[in-house]
């Protein structure tokens, strides 16, 4: 698929990079796929198109190669379809009815032929439905196609039979509509027409809430399903966790049962019972008779969402089936079927024909406009200010999105997982006024709605051949690293992507050693305590900076927080004064770091640790070339606010260090101080231009430059000092992960400085100390 999409999975917050994966690992044991989509989504279609390829090359692999199963029939997949009612099997049928192959030309010609004695039948011969087939007709001739015969198919080992779903739509606006005597005479008629269960039957039991109330018949529901109907006609919102349950959620149901909107829900329960119904009683006609099929739903999400309406359903049918049905046999095929939809897809030895297929699946879809990126990617924002309206082209949206797609997918799946309308859907589902008990979906395809925007297939290749290969440093150089926006970009996705695991404990032996080395004394590690494995940093410029009690600090690329929470405590600012009335200043601490991510889980540090937030001490994001925005939108004075200006590696990657060291320079307040820890490059003629550098390393400053530099902004007393950091020899624990992580590389932190030996294996044969120093910058404002 040649646009932005990202599949991602509720149980693990991961994701599934290619369809055929998400088939081989996760679906291809399934009994039965929902598939919620949004109608004639093109990109939604494609991805379905994809989905049902994979998943008969799946069921044909599983058969063990022949064309027969034991039951003696072609392996089948049962394509239920809420665009076909069920009134509409004939034209259905009579569409898979194939003939004899021809060559291709003659081939092609009888299937377009075919569709479009479909599409008129469809329009001409029912007019109900209304929906537009033409966006689905890949996959529909896909299905005729693999209904042939075998002697014409030989390549094909399963077939598609499609049917219809649901209750014709004329059918259910009656119930909407009240056009009818009675209740009874209705359900009465629907039960005729076999879209519903008769009353002899063992699932009729499943159908109304109050059976044998004839006129009073209310269709079986759920009071999520109805809250989750209700909220999408709406807009209400039932997954912000509510603080009280004062009011009685579920007396308003009742309360409202003769409404409008519980006429339309009904209406809508209408359509889930009569697909339930032909879903289990399909389930049940096969099982019995020996057949080993599967099945998947194509219908609306909100038909499905939660695993609410048509399988609560399908469950209920299938449980009264189980508890009611004379015939034993019955009974135990009901409950096998019902055991198996219960839980998740998983590999069966059982060989019972009920047992072909273990688990459901439900898959979901949301449109990639409703994650605002632009309110949240950081190179969104910045384009979006350049312009007088705040608005971004479109152009540059559409690249900065695919270069995100293509570059750093993972950070694409944690900003989606961030978006609100995401993340309480999918990840916080029972924290709401509905307390679902089940996600929104399995597995949540999220895609680029911009049917322009299309990737070249060439970077799609190039991009599949880089996840292949060894682990690429954050920070490699290519053709998109040719000027310092894209350099920045870089950094921003990194460290991203560095807050995004931050709440997975790292190797903590290994960061206090590192810590000690650099000189943070032993009431230091003990006061960051269990924030030690989140050190970032270069060097201590603590030891430099001297803050003393009552100082205001400004802490620049404050990562993770460790050294702001330092500061917090040498000027005092951890300590609540609020019962003090003297006319000394407060103390406070300002973390800005370029990466909204890291600023969070500062945020959340300083709040789980005691600290006063945020009038003692706060984390925003800002960049310090932009300095001055950071602080105004955090409603702080940008200049002449700070004693001291600590800084603990950031300045290794800012592009433009004299615009960082003259926002520092504004910052400080007369008298006031810096010190920050950067690395910095001996001499660059040492660059050697016939080595790939890291863009890191070309982009630290000139240790020669940066004294001058300083003192022509301003600064008084400048001294750049070593810091006894070397770069190599330093003898620390291994780097091992925490055992509980060990074998979920799902939960393994990222790392910005990892071992990328297949791309940087020069370095190893290279002096880094004798190349590069590491300095704390001193300076004071006059």
């Amino acid at each position: 698929m040649n646009f932005v999409h990202r599949i991602l999975k509720a149980s693990s917050a991961s994701s599934s990079p290619t369809v055929q994966k998400l088939v081989q690992s996760e679906l291809q044991h399934a009994k039965l796929i929902y598939f919620g989509e949004f109608h004639g989504e093109s990109r939604i279609i494609s991805f379905q198109t994809q989905l049902v390829k994979e998943l008969t090359k799946c069921y044909a692999s599983s058969s063990g190669g022949s064309s027969k199963t034991g039951g003696g029939d072609v392996p089948t997949l049962h394509l239920i379809m809420e665009h076909f009612s069920q009134d509409m099997q004939p034209i259905l049928d009579r569409y898979q009815q194939t003939t004899q192959r021809h060559s291709k030309e003659l081939q092609d010609e009888d299937e377009n032929k075919a569709f479009e004695e479909l599409v008129t039948s469809y329009k001409e011969q029912y007019g109900t439905e209304g929906h537009n087939l033409h966006p689905y007709r890949e996959l529909l001739q896909f299905c005729r196609r693999s209904a042939a015969d075998e002697t014409d198919h030989s390549s094909l080992k399963c077939k598609v039979k499609l049917h219809g779903g649901f209750i014709p739509r004329n059918q259910a606006a009656r119930l909407n509509k009240e056009e009818y005597e009675t209740k009874h005479a209705f359900f009465q008629e629907m039960s005729g027409k076999g879209y519903l269960p008769k009353e002899a039957e063992s699932m009729h039991h499943a159908l109304f809430e109050r059976p044998g109330a004839s006129e009073s018949l209310v269709l079986r529901g759920s009071r999520e399903h109805q809250l989750l109907i209700q909220s999408l006609m709406s807009g209400e919102d039932i997954y912000t966790p509510i603080e009280s349950e004062d009011e009685d959620v579920n007396d308003c149901c009742d309360n409202e049962k003769e409404s409008k909107i519980s006429r339309l829900y009904q209406a809508q329960l209408l359509k889930d019972h009569a697909m339930g119904y032909k879903i289990a009683s399909l389930m049940m006609q096969h099982a019995i008779s020996g057949k080993s099929d599967r099945y998947m739903v194509i219908t609306g999400l909100g038909h499905l969402k939660h695993y609410t309406g048509v399988p609560e359903c399908v469950n209920g049918y299938l449980r009264q089936e189980a508890l009611l049905n004379p015939n034993v046999r019955h009974r135990n095929v009901a409950l096998d079927l019902l055991l198996s939809l219960t839980r998740h897809p998983i590999r069966s030895s059982v060989q019972r024909p009920s047992f072909s297929g273990i688990g459901s699946a439900l898959i979901g879809c949301q449109m990639m406009y409703e994650v605002y990126l632009e309110e949240t990617y950081p190179p969104m924002i910045e384009a979006a200010a350049k312009n007088e309206d705040n608005e971004m082209e479109e152009d540059v949206k559409r690249k900065l999105l695919n270069d995100l797609y293509l570059r750093n997918p993972d950070s694409l799946d944690q900003y989606i997982l961030n978006a609100e309308a995401i993340r309480g859907p999918l990840l916080h589902y029972s924290d709401g006024l509905a307390g679902f008990q089940k996600p929104c979906a399995d597995f949540l395809f999220v895609y680029d709605e911009d049917d322009e925007n299309e990737i070249d297939e060439a970077a799609l290749q190039d991009a599949a051949r880089r996840d292949a290969t060894a682990q690429k440093c954050p920070f490699h150089p290519g053709q998109s690293n040719n000027n310092d926006d894209d350099a920045k970009a870089e950094t921003i996705e990194a460290y991203e992507r560095v807050g995004q695991t931050a709440g997975v404990r790292g190797n903590s032996a290994r960061a206090r050693a590192i810590m000690t080395y650099l000189g943070y004394t032993d009431s230091d590690l003990e006061y960051v305590a269990d924030d030690i494995f989140n050190f970032q940093g270069v060097a201590n410029p603590h030891t430099i900076a001297n803050i003393q009690q009552g100082e205001c600090i400004l802490d620049i690329g404050s990562g993770l927080g460790i050294d702001s929470f330092l500061a917090a405590r040498n000027c005092g600012a951890d300590v609540s004064n609020e019962h003090d009335n003297s006319d000394s200043k407060t103390p406070f601490v300002v973390g800005v770091d370029i990466a909204q991510s890291e600023v969070n889980h500062a945020m959340a540090r300083a709040v789980n640790r005691g600290l006063v937030v945020p009038d003692r001490v706060r984390f925003v994001r800002g960049d310090v070339e932009k300095l001055n925005d950071a602080l105004v939108k955090a409603n702080l004075d940008a200049n002449n606010l700070f004693d001291v200006c600590i800084s603990n590696g950031a300045f290794c990657l800012v592009p433009d260090k004299r615009k960082a060291f003259e926002n520092v320079f504004k910052a400080l307040r007369p008298g006031g101080r810096m010190a920050i820890s950067t690395t910095t490059v001996s001499d660059p003629k040492h660059l050697d231009p016939s080595f790939e550098w890291p863009v890191c390393v070309r982009m630290f400053a000139n240790l020669d430059e940066i004294q001058s530099m300083c003192e022509s902004i301003g600064f008084k007393n400048v001294q750049v000092m070593d810091a006894a950091s070397p770069l190599e020899g330093m003898e620390l624990p291994e780097d091992e992960e925490v055992a509980d992580c060990a074998n979920d590389s799902s939960d393994k932190r990222f790392k910005i400085h990892g071992k990328y030996s297949d791309q940087y294996e020069f370095l190893q044969n290279i002096d880094m100390d004798a190349l590069c120093k590491v300095v704390t910058v001193y300076g004071e404002k006059p």
